[in-house]
């Protein structure tokens, strides 16, 4: 447990690290002082000096920072290396620059898996299913063009609702052929197959192995070529969806739901955990667990959230288009205030976690 919890603190530092270090290399690129480099949120813990930058580590290790020199503050610029002072599209790349960074080290991740597993990869979906894991060669699905990924909806008239419901339905008609009615992993394209069981001894089988997960197969060469940026974009998607369902549940005071559907660092170390005691096997699952984690921060962070990346850019946006700053003293408590709503709720968000964990 203790291993685990310290390899997720690695990872987290890790993938905060390279979202900042996007910021700095961009603030650096156009000579803005980079005043400081810190990992968690403060009060600082340990802090020391290289260069004209202090590097530091601080108390709560749910993100990181880079200061820039004028960055939130209101008043002339001190220098031509004051952020306050570059141009728009200067200032814009420095603030996306993390969310690339994120996004970049997700595609990275989903190919390195997507190419280890014979290009086929987890699916996640908010909804559970059962799922065509694997075909065998020359047997009564694969001759019938069943597809690995596919969803399995019902047998002949029945519903599917467990994963032995198949297994079941389908022994049940012996060497009779069985419809099946399919879907894609997102529940559309509905078709039916038929298929006659095979007599294997004394049992009648299709040539399937059903899985609660679902799994994406890339198949085409183009498909293979684009695999981690497609993969990347479908679970975008699929965030986007979670979200507004988030938002639907807080709306009609379902608090419980949002509780089970939301983690925060807790949370996501337990779930470390759980993958890690599968032990080298589960690598290349905590690998896409990671790239999963890298993706979901760089998508938060573009929101137009106040002290957000994507707050701070939204600001820039309206500069750029107006040709005029907001003014700085309103900006800073937007700023301000946003930070202390996403403080409370990264607090509630770990006091749930906890409650989970010692229910």
């Amino acid at each position: 447990m203790i291993v685990s919890i310290l390899i997720f603190i690695f990872t987290l530092l890790v993938l905060v690290l390279i979202h900042e270090f996007g910021h700095f290399l961009m603030a650096k690129k156009f000579g803005v002082k980079v005043e400081e480099f810190g990992f968690g949120i403060p009060p600082r813990i340990f802090g020391k000096r290289f260069g004209e930058t202090l590097y530091s580590i601080n108390a709560l290790p749910v993100g990181g920072f880079v200061k820039l020199l004028g960055e939130d503050e209101v008043g002339k610029s001190r220098s031509d290396r004051d952020f306050r002072a570059k141009h728009v599209g200067q200032r814009i790349i420095i603030v996306v620059a993390g969310v690339v960074m994120n996004l970049i080290l997700a595609w990275i991740i989903f190919y390195t898996v997507i190419i280890s597993q014979n290009f086929k990869v987890i699916y996640p979906t908010l909804e559970g299913g059962v799922y065509i894991g694997y075909l065998e060669k020359n047997f009564p699905a694969e001759q019938a063009g069943i597809r690995v990924g596919e969803r399995i909806l019902k047998v002949d008239e029945k519903e599917v609702k467990t994963l032995e419901d198949p297994r079941k339905f389908i022994k049940e008609k012996k060497d009779q052929s069985v419809n099946l009615t399919l879907s894609d992993l997102d529940g559309k394209n509905v078709r039916t197959i038929t298929v006659t069981p095979k007599r294997i001894e004394k049992d009648f089988l299709i040539g399937v192995g059903f899985s609660p997960i679902a799994l994406k197969q890339y198949q085409s060469t183009p498909q293979k070529i684009f695999s981690g940026i497609t993969y990347s974009f479908d679970l975008t998607k699929l965030t986007f969806v979670g979200f507004n369902k988030t938002i639907h549940d807080l709306i009609s005071g379902n608090f419980g739901s949002v509780s089970q559907s939301v983690s925060g660092p807790v949370g996501l170390a337990n779930i470390s955990n759980d993958i890690l005691s599968g032990g080298r096997e589960a690598l290349p699952f905590y690998f896409w667990f990671v790239g999963v984690i890298s993706l979901t921060l760089s998508i938060f962070n573009a929101l137009p959230i106040p002290a957000l990346d994507g707050g701070r850019l939204l600001f820039l946006v309206i500069e750029a288009v107006t040709r005029k700053k907001v003014k700085e003293d309103v900006e800073k408590i937007v700023h301000q205030i946003g930070f202390a709503i996403l403080l409370t709720l990264a607090l509630l968000i770990t006091y749930s976690d906890i409650s989970k964990l010692i229910r």
